[in-house]
């Protein structure tokens, strides 16, 4: 079957270039053939009236920007070659109109939308028809694997918006349990919970794209996304205990905590064997998260008192919630227990099935 894959892979993010690349590979094994539509948010830019706060904070970017040059170029170049490397797209598309008058995109047998936050509305207006799949062939499956949005907020006009694209689908799932709830209610149609795209490949099928990491291990790796107050707390925490250096890595040029070693310029390979070697992760990230339990590694998730509902979901389901560190509470930071992980990979495992059967079903 030939499939079309909507999400988000764009930008210097590892997360939603994992993602990608996971879901592809896992239709091929199932003998499907797969590209993602190259439909890009940096090509369509909005014009948007920023506050006095934003204006400065966009200025401090540019400055940092500015003196780690040679690190961000280097880390642009390392996401366009893995893209040139591993994964297969179309040519790229700008409007949906461009999309629905291309029979090129009518070839498709099923158009698949997934996984993160491709349902989120707050986002730029002329990505939603594209991520509801509303272009392509009438005679084509539709399908979501792992959809995501951020709140669950939807007002009245974009319940119906979305009701309607979703009564031409095949079948829906949804990454988050209190997501599929949501999105149940408000069309009335039958929805599955399954696990995000990076959880369905193993351990060692990440590595046979994986990297050796510049420093050797055990270290702690923090993967930076968002601040977060405890996340010197953790680092220093596990620091102590284990007398392991802490190693940084940022896909931004903002560097949050002191750390002992800090890289703003590394490929998704090397991000990979930097997982593989680390002893501890500590992040602020998702897809940070996702790839830690994936690599069976003792993680510890720092999330805000609002909006956690992404990260905690994930560590609710494997059964991690006591690592768990909210940025509101002055909680005590837990030790890992050896029983934990060996429930992890077990869990994993289901999750990973659950997902592979539920793909199996929509495109048998």
């Amino acid at each position: 079957m030939k499939t079309l894959t909507v999400t988000y892979h764009h930008g210097t993010n590892y997360g939603a270039v994992l993602q990608t690349y996971a879901l592809q590979h896992t239709l091929q094994k199932l003998g499907h053939e797969n590209v993602v539509l190259d439909y890009s948010s940096l090509k369509i830019r909005e014009k948007q009236k920023l506050s006095i706060v934003q204006r400065l904070k966009k200025y401090y970017l540019r400055y940092l920007l500015f003196i780690r040059k040679k690190s961000h170029t280097k880390l642009i170049t390392h996401f366009d070659e893995f893209h040139k490397k591993h994964l297969m797209l179309t040519k790229p598309y700008c409007s949906v109109d461009e999309m629905r008058k291309d029979n090129d995109l009518n070839q498709y047998d099923c158009l698949i939308t997934g996984s993160d936050q491709v349902w989120n509305l707050k986002g730029y207006q002329n990505l939603v028809d594209a991520r509801l799949l509303l272009f392509g062939s009438d005679r084509a499956r539709r399908i979501s694997y792992a959809a995501s949005l951020e709140e669950l907020d939807y007002t009245d006009t974009q319940k119906q918006r979305v009701s309607d694209a979703l009564h031409k689908f095949n079948g829906i799932s949804l990454r988050e349990e209190n997501a599929r709830e949501y999105i149940e209610s408000l069309s009335g149609l039958d929805c599955e919970r399954v696990i995000d795209p990076v959880a369905l490949l193993q351990k060692e099928e990440w590595l046979q794209i994986a990297k050796k990491p510049r420093l050797k291990g055990p270290y702690i790796l923090c993967y930076q996304v968002l601040r977060n107050h405890r996340m010197q707390e953790v680092t220093n925490y596990l620091k102590k205990k284990t007398g392991y250096p802490v190693v940084s890595i940022c896909n931004s040029q903002i560097r949050w905590i002191k750390s002992d070693y800090s890289f703003h310029d590394v490929s998704i390979e090397e991000f990979l064997g930097f997982y593989q070697d680390a002893a501890y992760i500590v992040t602020t990230s998702f897809h940070g998260t996702a790839m830690g339990l994936v690599f069976n590694k003792p993680v510890y998730a720092l999330v805000k008192t609002q909006g956690a509902n992404r990260i905690g979901n994930l560590m609710e389901i494997t059964g991690m919630t006591d690592y768990m560190v909210w940025q509101g509470e002055k909680t005590p930071i837990k030790d890992y227990s050896e029983l934990s992980m060996i429930n992890l990979q077990s869990i994993i495992d289901c999750e990973r099935d659950k997902g592979i059967q539920f793909l199996k079903r929509m495109l048998s």
